[in-house]
Formats: C-alpha cells, structure tokens, sequence
C-alpha cells in the first residue's frame, strides 16, 4: 500500500457556531492521506492507475466552500467525497486546522482530525 498526501491545503471559509464567524470566515489548513495500492500506476505510469490529488483537493475545496457550523460536519463530508473518487482507497486521513480561533486566548489553532 502507499500513501498519497495532500499537504497545507489553504481555505478562507465560513464555518463556526458563532455568528461572526459565519461572516467574517477564517482561515483554515487541511491535511489528507489516502492509503491506495500503486503497484499497476508504479508499472505503468498512468495516472488512471492511481488517485489523482487534484481529485482529493477538489472533493476537500468542494466541502470547505459549504459553510457549517461544526468541523466535524466538514470532515465527514470530506471523507465520504474522498472515498467516493475510487473503490481502491482503503484508508483516508483528514485533519482540519482553523488558525486564530476565537476562543478568548491567544491561541495559534484548534484542530480536528479522523482516519478511517
């Protein structure tokens, strides 16, 4: 099996519970492995033989356009679109990194993560 990552990802979204946060947005990073098995794109050098990751940060760029209140409702929107691009991904690792929350501290980020 290999890993394919999508890596930093960069989105100004609007998800949050608070109201300010669905106007004002934020700045999230996203990171996501895909577990598959390369051994035919490895022989062949065809990309239909593997998962493309402009694929997987496409399904990501879709979700994180959707506003939501919670993160936890982004992920597993992201995860379900990223299994969805091909029955050959076992595996599929999402964090979701928003920078600055407003939480009241001087804090650098909050992060969210799933692997299934």
């Amino acid at each position: 099996m290999s890993k394919i990552y999508v890596n930093n990802a960069w989105f100004y979204s609007f998800h949050g519970c608070l109201h300010e946060e669905s106007v004002i947005g934020a700045e999230y990073l996203v990171n996501i492995m895909v577990e598959t098995n390369t051994d035919d794109a490895e022989k062949n050098d065809n990309l239909k033989s593997t998962i493309d990751y402009v694929d997987i940060y496409n399904a990501v760029k879709t979700e994180m356009d959707k506003p939501s209140k919670l993160l936890e409702s982004v992920m597993e929107r992201m995860i379900t679109s990223i299994k969805g691009i091909s029955r050959n991904i076992t595996a599929v690792d999402v964090s979701i990194k928003k920078l600055s929350p407003p939480i009241g501290g001087n804090v650098d980020s909050v992060e969210l993560r799933k692997k299934v």
